[in-house]
């Protein structure tokens, strides 16, 4: 299974960061609107390439969690 990344986002920026992340060349990204949030499968990026995209708060690895 490959390694997904969360992107946070600023409020109301969802839209343009998932149209950044498309010219460089990231095409399923899962935007969760309601929690400010993308979801992707990275590829060949480095998350430095991603946090540099006007909009993005923050960037990390998903990991699973147990409760």
């Amino acid at each position: 299974m490959k390694t997904k990344w969360l992107i946070s986002v600023k409020d109301g920026a969802i839209n343009q960061v998932v149209n950044e992340l498309g010219k460089i060349g990231i095409k399923d990204a899962e935007a969760l609107n309601s929690i400010g949030v993308i979801v992707i499968v990275p590829g060949n990026h480095k998350i430095a390439d991603i946090k540099k995209i006007e909009g993005v708060l923050s960037v990390e690895e998903e990991r699973d969690i147990s409760i």
